[in-house]
């Protein structure tokens, strides 16, 4: 049924198919509840031990010290899945005596009735929402783990000195693709200053649908910070002539498939972030760029170990966790992390102490 659907709308832009695959309303990846974890097709920080969590609430309590301690703070997060940093960072709040408001965005119903689930315990402090649109202003964190690269992205081609969008189209009875016209003019605008250094048949992927959530939240963050945490680059390293075949990846029954075309629907299709694009969008809608550094030493500077020692035992999964989290091998160099904010003195830069160790946004330059 799904393939009738895209044949229909067929021949479309390689975003436009990524964007069904994973977001049609009935059958899409994210629609029919497919989720981060053992049992899933990948695994997130979250996953791997509530350490991630704990730890990320003192970079929020830090935030909340800067704001001047405001009477209703809130958190807001987008693409919580199961909802276990949301338990994580009320957890540990709540040995500390801290019991803030904590908003989803949800528009999935499926995710959302296996987060009530898992966040029971907190029903008095979560609510949710389907999309940025519908929340009321705040002063707060918003934070995302592995969201933005979800967003769907143009493909790009290089072919014989000149440049071609991926387009894709049902033909019997499968997912093709072909080079056709570039479809959007910001497409070359963000891509023109690396071409030259492109070899034949080089491919990557733009991402431009991030731009209506990025203002779409700043409009309702008053004062605060949003905290990005996700897999990518800076734009230069992004483009690099070493990265010819781009950042595109795919996951089905936990494993990597190099097909984004096979079994529509029940395969994740994702692509790194562009950490240069979140850092104009930041710039573009009054945002102040805080810091950017790797997940490993972000979570070092707030003193992971310590928050490990408070909320586990200390065994040796618990270290074994914990290393994955931090070190290169694991999460720790792959994952990047960038806070951007409103913050009542605005000529200031905050310093915030995950990035007391490393902060690399000269980077994004």
């Amino acid at each position: 049924m799904f393939l009738e659907i895209l044949a229909e709308e067929s021949p479309m832009t390689f975003e436009r198919f990524m964007e069904l695959s994973l977001f049609h309303p009935e059958y899409g990846y994210y629609s029919r509840g497919n989720l981060p974890g053992k049992g899933g097709d990948y695994i997130t920080s979250p996953c791997v031990h509530p350490v991630f969590g704990g730890t990320l609430a003192l970079q929020i309590l830090e935030i909340y010290e800067i704001l001047g301690r405001p009477a209703h703070f809130v958190i807001v997060e987008a693409g919580g899945a199961q909802g276990y940093l949301a338990k994580d960072i009320l957890n540990y709040l709540s040995k500390k005596g801290y019991f803030f408001e904590y908003w989803i965005i949800e528009p999935f119903p499926a995710i959302r009735i296996i987060q009530e689930e898992v966040l029971a315990k907190f029903d008095s402090q979560v609510k949710w929402f389907e999309k940025p649109e519908d929340l009321p202003p705040f002063k707060g964190v918003f934070i995302s783990n592995e969201l933005f690269d979800s967003f769907p992205v143009h493909i790009i081609q290089k072919h014989e000195d000149e440049l071609f969008e991926i387009w894709v189209e049902v033909k019997n009875e499968e997912v093709v693709e072909f080079l056709g016209e570039i479809s959007d003019p910001a497409i070359l605008e963000r891509i023109t200053p690396y071409l030259r250094d492109w070899g034949i048949d080089y491919r990557t992927e733009v991402c431009l649908s991030i731009e209506n959530f990025y203002k779409n939240i700043s409009k309702k963050l008053r004062k605060g910070a949003m905290i990005t945490i996700d897999y990518g680059y800076p734009r230069r390293d992004y483009y690099s002539f070493e990265r010819n075949r781009g950042t595109l990846l795919c996951y089905y029954r936990h494993k990597v498939v190099d097909n984004p075309y096979f079994k529509p629907g029940h395969v994740d299709i994702t692509a790194h972030v562009d950490f240069t694009y979140l850092r104009e969008l930041g710039e573009k809608y009054g945002l102040m760029n805080v810091g950017f550094t790797q997940q490993g030493s972000f979570l070092a500077g707030l003193g992971i170990e310590q928050v490990l020692f408070e909320i586990s035992k200390g065994s040796w999964k618990d270290i074994e966790a914990l290393k994955f989290l931090i070190f290169p091998q694991g999460l720790g160099s792959s994952h990047w992390v960038l806070i951007q904010g409103r913050f009542f003195n605005l000529s200031e830069t905050p310093i915030l102490k995950g990035f007391s160790l490393s902060n690399r946004l000269h980077l994004l330059f």
